[in-house]
């Protein structure tokens, strides 16, 4: 592949269990703008943006097809990593807001706290604070 617009990452998509409920949540636990939201014949759509990095989420809710939910049973298995500056105060507003705590995180980096939580649908989202060197 060559380097150029058209090999940018448009969206991902995600099979979910209630895609307009998950939109509003996200919108509201974690600040994504909901773009789009409408019913389909087999379900609903939402597309979702991440204010902060400006990635697109497409979450689908189809009576025809497994929500990735069921699908999982390890947090690793697919997690949506969020970096965080207030870890407590984050997952304490996650908590409030229905999520539940699953796990901390075990990390080689001694200056990193990384964990999980369950979205109210059952999606793993990891909150990590690292110092802003660790990806360099």
């Amino acid at each position: 592949m060559t380097s150029n617009s058209t090999n940018s990452i448009e969206h991902i998509g995600f099979v979910v269990k209630n895609s307009e409920s998950m939109a509003r949540w996200y919108h509201e636990a974690l600040g994504f703008e909901i773009l789009n939201s409408f019913e389909t014949e087999n379900g609903h759509v939402a597309f979702i943006q991440c204010r902060q990095t400006r990635l697109i989420f497409e979450l689908i809710t189809d009576k025809t097809l497994a929500p990735i939910e069921d699908a999982l049973s390890h947090p690793l298995q697919l997690h949506i990593a969020f970096k965080s500056s207030n870890i407590e105060a984050d997952k304490n507003r996650l908590l409030e807001l229905g999520a539940e705590f699953v796990t901390d995180c075990v990390t080689a980096d001694p200056d990193a706290t990384v964990l999980i939580v369950k979205d109210p649908w059952g999606n793993f989202v990891q909150l990590a604070q690292r110092k802003e060197t660790f990806y360099k």
